[in-house]
């Protein structure tokens, strides 16, 4: 399967990449800056120059792909509206399969990650609180899958990661969620892929 993969200079990104990669798969990575990825070499690799406020060179990549993985996430001083237009960007190609990485506590997810934590994530995201629920709509259709992960910790890979739809979620964390793995998540993500059990949902990763 040829995936395109949008966030991959990221910590959560490159797990998506190592993932995609021993499961055999043609990974096309998204970056840009293709220099951040120099140390990253694999025979089914290839980087690409793409910047999300140029969304054709991100929409003309996952067009020619099978499905796209995006763990595109906010740093500081990035543009307001980043996620929102890569999300845009992805959705005109019209790729067959999508997942998507948002945040648990904002979107269709909101209040249900704790007091603490909604307080702590508004805090750090600042204007990029409100465009995460904006990308999330922008992404969701019957082929997407949106991944809400809990607290993203660079732990050691469990194997076992919980993939629970939303709707289905029997729980709200009073102050803080747990912590997940950004490997699990990885490794859900690109599961869910190759097999979609969640297409057209938001999904919760613990």
């Amino acid at each position: 399967m040829r995936i395109v993969v949008l966030g991959s200079t990221g910590a959560t990104g490159r797990q998506v990449l190592t993932v995609a990669l021993e499961r055999g798969h043609e990974v096309v990575a998204l970056a840009r800056r293709p220099d951040a990825l120099s140390g990253v070499t694999h025979g089914n690799l290839q980087v690409r120059q793409a910047d999300v406020h140029d969304p054709e060179t991100v929409t003309s990549a996952c067009r020619e792909a099978d499905a796209v993985i995006s763990a595109l996430g906010m740093t500081r001083g990035a543009p307001a509206g980043t996620l929102s237009a890569g999300a845009r960007a992805i959705a005109d190609a019209k790729p067959s399969r999508v997942a998507w990485m948002g945040s648990l506590g904002a979107g269709d997810s909101l209040h249900r990650a704790g007091s603490l934590y909604d307080f702590i994530l508004r805090r750090v995201l600042g204007h990029g609180f409100a465009d995460k629920a904006v990308a999330d709509e922008a992404v969701a259709g019957p082929r997407s899958t949106v991944f809400h992960p809990v607290m993203l910790t660079d732990g050691p890979a469990t194997g076992k990661p919980r993939v629970v739809p939303l709707d289905f979620l029997d729980r709200s964390w009073r102050l803080m969620p747990p912590k997940v793995a950004r490997a699990d998540v990885a490794t859900a993500m690109v599961t869910e892929i190759e097999n979609p059990a969640h297409a057209g949902r938001t999904v919760v990763v613990f």
